[in-house]
Formats: structure tokens, C-alpha cells, sequence
């Protein structure tokens, strides 16, 4: 499941758990906490919100990662680059190792 539906489905039973509180008679704030601590405190919901906070990787990044593959004789990574970060470690790889050949 990608990141944004991995979260918008965590945030909707999340709002289903709150609602249910907040509906009329009696209320158990521990179990209500509880519920909500299963829904989300979870590792995939965690690296979920991380992916979708980092920058992904610009076009111009995808093109020179693609071109210094090609130069420097190893398979194209490009598609899997999921963030800039990512893209200019990779890219600077690259370069030293276009260098190099």
C-alpha cells in the first residue's frame, strides 16, 4: 500500500474511534486510548508519514542519475530513488565512479 493511502486509512479509523467517544452515554477514556494507540503506533504507519514528508527526487535528478548510469556502466537506479536526499548521495556516487571508468 503506498504511503498516502497507508495513512489516510489510519486517519479514518482514527476519526471512526473518536467518534464513537464522542457519541452520547457512558465513555472509557482508557480503552478509547488504547484503541487509538493500536491504530497508530505502528511501524509501517510511522515510515508511512516519514516518505510522504521527504522531497521526491526532481526530474532533473531522475535525467542525471539515468545519464551517469549510462557513463559509468552500472544498472539504472533511477526509478527507485524514492527522495532528493537520496537522488544527490546517488548522484555524486556517480560522478566518481563516471570518473573512475
Amino acid at each position: 500500500m503506498d504511503p498516502e493511502k497507508r495513512v489516510m486509512k489510519v486517519v479514518a479509523e482514527a476519526q471512526g474511534i473518536l467518534a464513537r467517544y464522542i457519541e452520547p452515554g457512558p465513555r472509557d477514556c482508557e480503552q478509547t486510548i488504547n484503541q487509538l494507540l493500536v491504530v497508530l503506533d505502528d511501524e509501517a504507519v510511522a515510515q508511512a508519514v516519514e516518505e510522504m514528508k521527504m522531497e521526491k527526487p526532481t526530474a532533473e535528478q531522475l535525467a542525471e542519475l539515468k545519464r551517469l548510469s549510462a557513463i559509468a556502466r552500472v544498472p539504472d537506479e533511477s526509478e527507485i530513488v524514492i527522495s532528493k536526499e537520496e537522488a544527490e548521495i546517488r548522484i555524486r556516487d556517480l560522478k566518481d565512479k563516471a570518473r573512475m571508468e
